[in-house]
């Protein structure tokens, strides 16, 4: 497995100020570029392994310094805390990936300021509690890491304090007991760096396995959204400000989205071929079927009021979301699904969804393309303009719009067993996380999201505020967290509306399933 050590530090504010930084517009640029010239290998710059950016500091316009919530640090005695995290996309130009709080440097040595921030994180947390935060970056696949991860818990060997990766991966983790109840680790979960909804939703029978929050940034980058190309849509007769204000009002339902889409795709190079060459109202993925039924307020699985899973989608209520949401891609002539069979087949080795989907949509060539932040970097030099809105509410009566994070696409923090989690080496464990939690809220989501998604990626006011009402309005579905060993996850995702009948063959195994999985997950708290 690759190893990425990194030296750690450097800054940034807080809060969610829109406009209280007085950095400059060169400071405040992509992530892709650099924002400052800081030689990581120049001695004048770095101290300790830690590079010094006196230009960075916490702003917000609540005047809260989050770190000032923590309780009084506390002396680690120099110890060191490991972190192990897969590098999402690599290899992939359409994907990008800062890292999280661990980076990879770019070959010159300079560093974008979302890795400056990171630095500084990493730098007041080391300072303040006596210790050190290095770690590995992996570009070996999920499989390989979960592998890996699973000999150095049931070695003993606990080189891994905490991990970085997505859910989906580690459900025979939390089953076989090799998973830390982050609760037991003292870590403050009410305080406003942990996502709040994360922490109710993704709980189960009482314990909690995953967080996410401030402390990491690829859980922003890969919640579902909608992307929209507003010079096509004004070349075809629209205003983008008609769609603006349908979103901030409310009233950006799916029967409206659907009004949009239907009737836009056309044969662009007149071969008399639909294919991944022309153009199209939406862009999407099978995958996408899930995210406009969560949209609707439903989900796959519940949880009872003794907080255990209950398979819901078997009550019918999210059966009429989901046949519209199937009806709508099943429209080839509007609507390009990026990895049908025959799209993978003709693209096997090769990135299927960049060949088709994501290509249309950079060219100009889809009106809506649901996506994630992840791609923006390949999105940036795109010549048509583009911003986004929510996925669309199934009616408008509904009070709240619904979003999803990838499955495959997002990162969770998740603590493995063993002696680095236990006793007081496990509440030093959490007093370590709830602090990088906390400097992240100060000095990372202000340069992260404040300053590169709302102001230099959303490109226009409006659809920096949709992305407020985008993450303010993320649940998380445990069909998808269990979705490899409940199968919950296929079930949803075929483009095929004998919904009750396909339900109804997978339920009782379905229900089954959960049941061990709640067995399980009892068995191990009792020990």
């Amino acid at each position: 497995m690759k190893r990425i050590l990194c030296t750690l530090l450097a800054l940034l504010m807080i809060a969610v100020c829109f406009t209280a930084c007085g950095k400059t517009e060169e400071n405040a640029n992509s992530s892709q570029a650099p924002a400052e010239s800081v030689d990581t290998n120049d001695s004048s710059n770095v101290i300790s392994g830690i590079v010094s950016d006196s230009s960075v500091g916490q702003i917000g316009e609540d005047n809260v310094v989050y770190a000032d919530k923590l309780p009084e640090a506390t002396d680690m005695g120099g110890r060191e805390f490991y972190i192990l995290q897969r590098w999402f996309g690599y290899g992939k130009p359409t994907i990008d990936f800062q890292g999280e709080v661990i980076w990879e440097d770019s070959e010159d040595g300079t560093m974008t300021n979302i890795n400056l921030a990171k630095k500084k994180v990493v730098d007041e947390v080391q300072k303040n509690y006596n210790c050190t935060i290095t770690g590995e970056m992996s570009t070996n696949t999920p499989g390989e890491i979960r592998t890996a991860l699973n000999e150095d818990i049931l070695g003993g060997t606990a080189e891994y304090d905490f991990c970085f990766e997505s859910y989906y991966y580690y459900y025979a983790f939390v089953e076989d007991g090799l998973l830390v109840d982050l609760k037991d680790l003292g870590i403050d979960l009410d305080q406003a760096w942990w996502d709040q909804n994360a922490v109710d939703d993704l709980s189960i029978c009482g314990e909690l396995y995953y967080a996410l929050g401030d402390i990491n940034t690829y859980d922003n980058d890969g919640t579902v959204l909608l992307f929209f190309n507003k010079d096509l849509y004004i070349e075809n007769g629209g205003n983008p400000q008609d769609l603006y204000d349908m979103a901030l009002k409310g009233e950006w339902t799916f029967d409206a989205f659907v009004k949009e889409v239907t009737g836009f795709g056309y044969d662009a190079n007149a071969d008399g071929v639909r294919n991944e060459f022309d153009v199209y109202g939406l862009l999407s993925e099978t995958s996408g079927v899930y995210n406009h039924f969560l949209a609707s307020g439903n989900r796959i699985v519940d949880k009872n009021a003794n907080d255990e899973p209950v398979f819901e989608l078997a009550s019918g209520e999210g059966y009429a979301a989901l046949t519209d949401a199937v009806n709508l891609y099943l429209n080839t002539n509007d609507v390009l699904i990026g990895n049908l069979p025959e799209y993978v087949s003709k693209y096997e080795g090769e990135d299927v969804y960049e060949k088709t989907v994501i290509n249309a949509f950079k060219e100009g060539r889809g009106l809506f393309y649901v996506c994630a932040p992840i791609h923006l970097p390949y999105f940036r030099d795109m010549e048509d303009d583009f911003g986004f809105l929510p996925i669309p509410k199934y009616n408008a009566s509904d009070d709240r719009y619904y979003h999803n994070m990838g499955t495959h696409i997002t990162s969770v923090l998740f603590v493995p067993t063993g002696a680095n989690a236990q006793g007081e080496a496990g509440q030093q464990l959490g007093t370590i996380i709830d602090a990088l939690g906390a400097y992240s809220k100060d000095y990372l989501t202000p340069e992260y999201y404040e300053k590169q998604l709302k102001r230099a990626d959303a490109r226009d006011p409006y659809s920096a505020e949709i992305l407020d009402i985008v993450y303010g309005s993320r649940i998380y579905d445990l069909g998808q967290v269990f979705g490899g060993k409940w199968n919950t996850t296929n079930i949803i995702e075929e483009l095929d509306t004998n919904i009750q009948s396909r339900v109804d063959g997978q339920k009782d195994l379905i229900e089954m399933n959960i049941q061990l999985t709640v067995n399980k997950v009892k068995a191990n708290a009792a020990k």
